[in-house]
């Protein structure tokens, strides 16, 4: 009896040490970057912008006007068909 006594003890002991937590591993941590200054530039003109920019800007003025007047008459059909359907 002793000895299953004995057993059953170390046998307790052997799995509170295995389940023990262990210690966490080293994890390098990232080093902190020195800030970057902000610029203090004057801003850039239409003249001084790139030409690629301004081509691309010049360019789809129309389609974002037509756009536009898509967006609108959707919003207003929109709006038409609630407050017809009983909203405020």
């Amino acid at each position: 009896m002793e000895k299953s006594v004995f057993f059953a003890a170390a046998m307790a002991a052997l799995l509170v040490a295995g389940c023990k937590k262990k210690a966490p591993e080293h994890i390098p941590q990232p080093k902190a970057e020195e800030p970057v200054a902000a610029s203090t530039a004057a801003p850039v003109g239409l003249l001084e912008a790139p030409g690629a920019y301004i081509k691309n800007t010049v360019g789809n003025v129309e389609k974002a006007k037509a756009a536009a007047a898509v967006y609108e008459k959707t919003a207003k059909d929109t709006l038409g068909a609630a407050t017809e359907v009983g909203g405020n």
